[in-house]
């Protein structure tokens, strides 16, 4: 950095402008996406920012900082930056700054629970900036042509990943529907022992105590048990009267993103929600082959026609019993067909993770571009 460069703090140079609280039930609406600390929550029909570069300010995650473009209302969960002298600093090279400084407003974050942004540190942060605005367009031209690439490799590397896990869901597709020798066809109620759900009542939370998991615990095939609820032992009690999960037992999201199911992997005491299937199969099934049916396109197509509800769609469990199945009538030639499942399904994986990887590259040099933009390497200053 030399003496083409100012360095002040963001108070001094921009306007601090929190977004306005508004709860879906009082403002929802149709038209413009509601953004805060993170994605868009819900939608509008009144915007109060357009194409503009928002932090979080409460319930901050690692990706503190985002460009929305068009119009959008911000909550007072986010804030955006705006310069105090347009004609010093240009909108476009701060955006671009913000978004350097990612990390360093996350670690402003306090907060065990939620993270929440220390705004008097924030605002006593350093801006970097050249004094002629010209360099300031000169940089963020480089930039914008630059991101441009990056962001059709990362498109591309999103791609490829995607096409992997429709390869897989191809492939289970075939399996299920072409059938095979010795294979029989069932309703799911008749292989399974117990389709039940949880509790329909909604449950008090504690800070620790029993595990309970809704339909979010489940939505991408696996158990999620790193992002819990807690219910007190005379509620879990109560609640295992009707039903107690174990090991190898089905969980089917049948509420809000359905047709997903995970399969229950450790043995370990919880309850679930309503928005939770649990199904147990019999012995005339295997049940890793049961989820491997539940979470294909055969089973998907079934529970799509079986959705119910208006608004938030959701499977009743009577549906869900009278979905069909194929396999295997031989519990030797089920092991066989999960051994070829799961052999296709590691091929695959490892071409996910490689296009992954090459995401998680790219993001990384984007920083490391931004960086160079603002330790003034990207463009010399005359």
């Amino acid at each position: 950095m030399n003496n083409s460069w100012i360095i002040d703090e963001i108070d001094n140079l921009c306007n601090v402008e929190y977004g306005t609280r508004v709860v879906k039930k009082k403002h929802g609406g149709n038209i413009y996406p509601v953004y805060g600390g993170g994605g868009a929550t819900f939608f509008m029909d009144s915007y109060n920012r357009e194409n503009r570069l928002t932090i979080a300010r409460f319930a901050m995650s690692e990706k503190c900082t985002r460009f929305v473009r068009g119009k959008f209302f911000l909550n007072d969960s986010g804030l955006t930056l705006s310069p105090k002298n347009t004609i010093q600093l240009d909108q476009d090279f701060l955006d671009y700054q913000c978004l350097a400084l990612n990390d360093v407003f996350y670690s402003l974050a306090k907060g065990s629970a939620q993270k929440n942004l220390d705004v008097p540190s924030f605002r006593k942060l350093k801006l970097n900036i050249p004094k002629d605005k010209g360099v300031q367009k000169k940089i963020v031209e480089k930039l914008d042509a630059i991101f441009a690439e990056i962001d059709k490799a990362r498109a591309a590397a999103e791609a490829n990943a995607k096409n992997a896990e429709v390869l897989f869901q191809s492939y289970l597709n075939s399996i299920f529907k072409l059938k095979g020798n010795n294979w029989i066809t069932a309703k799911l109620n008749e292989i399974c022992e117990k389709i039940t759900d949880g509790t329909h009542q909604t449950p008090t939370y504690f800070d620790d105590g029993v595990i309970f998991l809704s339909s979010k615990n489940v939505t991408t095939g696996k158990i999620d048990w790193g992002n819990i609820k807690y219910i007190d032992t005379k509620q879990h009690i109560e609640m295992s009267k009707s039903i107690s999960p174990k090991v190898g037992d089905i969980l089917l999201a049948k509420n809000g993103t359905t047709g997903v199911a995970a399969m229950v992997d450790k043995d370990i005491v919880f309850n679930i929600y309503v928005s939770l299937a649990l199904l147990r199969a019999k012995e005339q099934i295997l049940p890793k082959l049961l989820l491997y049916f539940i979470n294909s396109p055969v089973a998907k197509k079934q529970f799509n026609s079986r959705l119910k509800g208006s608004g938030v769609p959701n499977l009743h469990l009577q549906e869900i019993r009278q979905v069909e199945i194929s396999f295997p009538k031989s519990l030797e030639n089920q092991r066989e067909l999960i051994l070829q499942i799961e052999s296709f399904l590691d091929a695959t994986s490892i071409l996910i993770a490689k296009y992954k990887n090459k995401k998680n590259e790219i993001l990384l040099l984007k920083q490391a571009i931004l960086k160079q933009a603002f330790n003034g390497k990207l463009v010399k200053a005359a």
